[in-house]
């Protein structure tokens, strides 16, 4: 038997290289010029992603942890009142937990499915607490639900490699994601 468990640390470097490459993506998509159109900007925000492999996939403890350890990464690089991504990762995380069971929680498709209503949630729930801040609340909800469009869109396209790659980690690992296991190759 295994005297340290890292499952909840793999998910945890597998959310910050996510982070890493979200704040490198919204660095270039700060500012850029669609021909005919002139400059655009967009901001991604992959949250519902970073919470998705923890609530399916490890057991409570492992996940929690892991998605705490997000939450506060997340907190410290958004401007948001600090511990509001903890409070809403951690309420997707324990409804995502709530239901698994009921669910096919290994394929990557439902895996998918719960990170873009994940992410709606968290999109729509940060909108609602934050808009009383922008000088124009009316105007602000067009650009809200672009930036949540590229985001679903970025999601589509990035979360089968970001769910293969915790796989491979854990499986480089030799951990059972769900168990803690020790896996033979």
């Amino acid at each position: 038997m295994r005297r340290y468990d890292p499952r909840w640390l793999i998910v945890t470097l597998a959310n910050l290289l996510l982070c890493w490459l979200v704040g490198l993506a919204n660095h270039y998509l700060a500012v850029f010029h669609v021909p005919l159109l002139g400059d655009w900007s967009v901001y991604l925000y992959l949250g519902g992603l970073m919470v998705t492999y923890g609530a399916l996939r490890l057991d409570s403890a492992h996940g929690l942890t892991a998605t705490i350890l997000t939450a506060f990464m997340v907190d410290s690089l958004e401007p948001v009142p600090f511990g509001t991504s903890l409070f809403l990762f951690t309420l997707v995380h324990v409804t995502v937990l709530y239901g698994r069971q009921r669910f096919p929680r290994e394929g990557a498709i439902f895996a998918i499915v719960v990170a873009l209503l994940a992410n709606l949630f968290l999109v729509i729930a940060l909108s609602f607490l934050l808009i009383g801040a922008n000088p124009r609340p009316g105007s602000a909800w067009l650009r809200i639900f672009v930036d949540l469009f590229f985001s679903q869109v970025a999601i589509v396209l990035v979360a089968p490699w970001f769910i293969a790659l915790q796989d491979r980690a854990m499986e480089i690992a030799q951990i059972h994601p769900e168990t803690g296991r020790h896996v033979l190759r």
